[in-house]
Formats: structure tokens, sequence, C-alpha cells
């Protein structure tokens, strides 16, 4: 049993998302208040974001007026930054490399430690290859930054591992787990109301085939995963989508030009408790990233535990790190490439083979006990508490 500290001191933690949906930063706020810190978590604000709901911690969101693009880093860095002058930190946490330098700045301005939480393998996203401009620029900021940090963790063993070969630095591994105890507060009347209009959206009597994500971005499998209900019968399967990025219009538009209205329901981002509830009533959850760039090749999905920690067995790609993870539970299988015939194909010997599908749902109950964010989180206090340590001596 940890013995949090007495005193509590003030963590800023910083994000670029509109705080919502992010799940990984809500829990380690989560944590760091359970462990007798005072968090303030500041994230962005755009027209789109939804509206977020009382947390036991602070949060702060800064308006923005610019969308994705280099003035929306640019935006947000220098709002926050000006936000920073005037929080009396003891400990900034920074997730990912594009709010660093605004973090980074205000840790060696006040003199207090930084930690800093890298959510994937920044330089390694999908389309930085093609924009050398960009990825220079990002270069530099993590050369000037990452190897002078003292504390730092990050999602999976590859990432960690690409960032020792970078930079001959050993980062600590913190997996976005969910709670196993399904730690979540009782729904507000607006998400009621969000669950009772779309229960009447999805059929019943159907095998719910179920991709969710924030970031429903190119190189994703969305648009395969879409045009596989062509070749599905729509009176057995129903595809839900769920999440928001680049290539959501996308998404509808397609669903439009092969009237696939009657076999999938599209749907925006929506709170993680709504979320949550919708998961549970999936039978089979994707997570078929492509692994076309080394961010995607090496990531360890959110998702794919979300799934798991919901009962919901699942079809996946091949990725270093998440086939590792099923193939050692046994609780899905994979595809071979990203045709929509194949994925169709796929899908259909899964429900083929009931018994093997029973059999991998009974085997996400371990995955349960033994990944979740109750175990995960005491890293996290163990990096406090080294901080803590660290300041007095």
């Amino acid at each position: 049993m940890y013995q949090y500290p007495l005193q509590k001191k003030l963590i800023v933690v910083t994000v670029i998302s509109d705080l919502v949906t992010d799940y990984r930063v809500h829990r380690v706020c989560q944590t760091l208040h359970d462990g007798g810190y005072r968090v303030l978590l500041a994230g962005s604000r755009r027209k789109s974001s939804l509206a977020i709901k009382e947390r036991d911690y602070q949060t702060h969101r800064i308006k923005l007026i610019f969308g994705r693009t280099v003035l929306f880093y640019a935006e947000f860095n220098i709002r926050l930054f000006c936000w920073l002058l005037f929080q009396k930190a003891d400990i900034y946490l920074g997730n990912d490399l594009d709010v660093m330098p605004a973090t980074r700045l205000a840790s060696w301005l006040f003199n207090k430690p930084l930690v800093y939480d890298s959510h994937e393998y920044f330089l390694g996203m999908a389309g930085m290859d093609r924009k050398p401009l960009r990825r220079r620029f990002w270069k530099a900021i993590e050369k000037m930054i990452l190897p002078r940090l003292k504390y730092a963790y990050t999602v999976c063993d590859s990432v960690r591992n690409l960032y020792r070969r970078d930079y001959n630095k050993k980062l600590l591994v913190v997996r976005n787990l969910p709670y196993r105890d399904n730690y979540r507060q009782e729904l507000t009347a607006e998400e009621k109301a969000w669950i009772a209009g779309i229960d009447q959206q999805i059929p019943v009597n159907k095998k719910i085939l179920l991709l969710q994500g924030a970031g429903l971005n190119a190189q994703r499998g969305a648009e395969e995963l879409l045009c596989s209900m062509l070749f599905l019968d729509g009176d057995r399967f129903h595809l839900l989508i769920i999440g928001g990025g680049e290539i959501y219009s996308r998404l509808e538009m397609m669903v439009k030009e092969n009237n696939l209205q009657e076999k999938i329901t599209l749907l925006p981002k929506i709170p993680f408790a709504v979320l949550d509830h919708f998961t549970r009533q999936a039978h089979l959850g994707f997570s078929i990233d492509k692994p076309s760039v080394i961010n995607h090749r090496y990531s360890l999905p959110n998702k794919l535990f979300e799934y798991l920690h919901a009962g919901v067995p699942v079809l996946a790609s091949r990725l270093v790190e998440q086939e590792r993870i099923i193939n050692h539970y046994q609780v899905g299988t994979f595809i071979e490439n990203h045709h929509p015939e194949h994925i169709a194909a796929s899908i259909t010997a899964i429900f083929d083979n009931q018994d093997q599908w029973a059999q991998w749902k009974e085997n996400t109950r371990k995955v349960k006990d033994e990944l979740n964010w109750e175990n995960e989180s005491k890293i996290i206090i163990e990096i406090f508490k080294q901080v803590e340590r660290d300041s007095v001596t």
C-alpha cells in the first residue's frame, strides 16, 4: 500500500486534446488526485468540442481560433505559455511533444521539475514522412527537450525502444489500460439522453461490429472496414463506427455513396461513459491500423484494451504490440491484408465458429484481471514520489 504525500503539491498537466475523450490523461490525473496531489489539467477547446463534466480535479480549456494546422500548434503553445505564467505549479506533466515548447519553457522559467508522457512515437505519425519541414521542426524540438528530461515514460515497450535507439534514453512504460473495477461516475442526464437516442439507431438481434477511436484518420483501416459491409449479410451484421478525425466526413460520404445506411451507424465523438455503454453491447471490436508508418507499426492502441475489458473479442492487424497481447491471451484473431473482401470473410469465419468466439470472450476476463489501470497506476505514483524525493535532496 502506497503512503501518499501529506503535503498537497500542485501538478499542472498539459495536453493538446480537448480533454473530453482523452482517457489516458484523465486516468493519470485521477490517479494523481487520488494519490494526494492537487491536479490542474489544461487542454484545448474548439467549436466541435463536447462539454466536459465535472471531475475530481480542476480542468482548464484554452479557446482556439485555428484548426489543425501549423498555426493551431503555434497558437496553442503561445496561449498555453501565457496561461502557465500565472499558475503556481510544483510539478509539470506534459503529454506528447506538441505541448512541450510551452510546458518546458515554463518549467525552466520557474525552475520546477517536468515529467513527460509520450503517448506515441511522435515523429513516426502518419503523414510526417510527407512533410519534411514539419518533421525537421519537431525533430529539432525533440532533440532540444527529450535528452535533458530526467522523468519520462511512454505507452509500450516498442516505443520505449525507439527512444532508446534515438537518444540512448530509457523511458519507463505506463500502458494505457482501463480500470479493472470500471471506475466511473454516475451517468448525467445528458449522457442518459445520448444513450437513449443512440440505442434507437442500433438494431437488435444482429452481431454488432464496433470500430471506436478519437482518431479516425488515414491508415487506420476505417475505409476498408466500411467497404467490407458490402460483402456481409445485413440481416446478420451491423457496423457501428464511433469517433472523430480527419476522415470522418469521408466515411459519412462513403456510407451514402454505397447505400450502406441500413448496415452502418456512424457516430461522432461521444463522452467515454456513453462509449463504454455501447462498447459492452458489441460482439467484435476492430483494431486494424495499417503498419505503413512507424507510429502505427509499434503502437499499442487504447481501443484494444477498451474492447477486451468490455468482454469483446477483437479482429486486428498484425501490429507488434497488439499481436503479442492477442496471442498471449487468445482473445481474437488477425487480418492478413486490408482488402474489404478479406475483412468480410474474416468476420464471417469468426461467427461461423461460435465455440471459438465464446472462448475468446471468456479469455478476456484474464486480460481484465491482469492488465488494468489499478496495477499500472502504481508506476505513475512512484514516478511522482521520485520527483518529490529528488526535489528535497
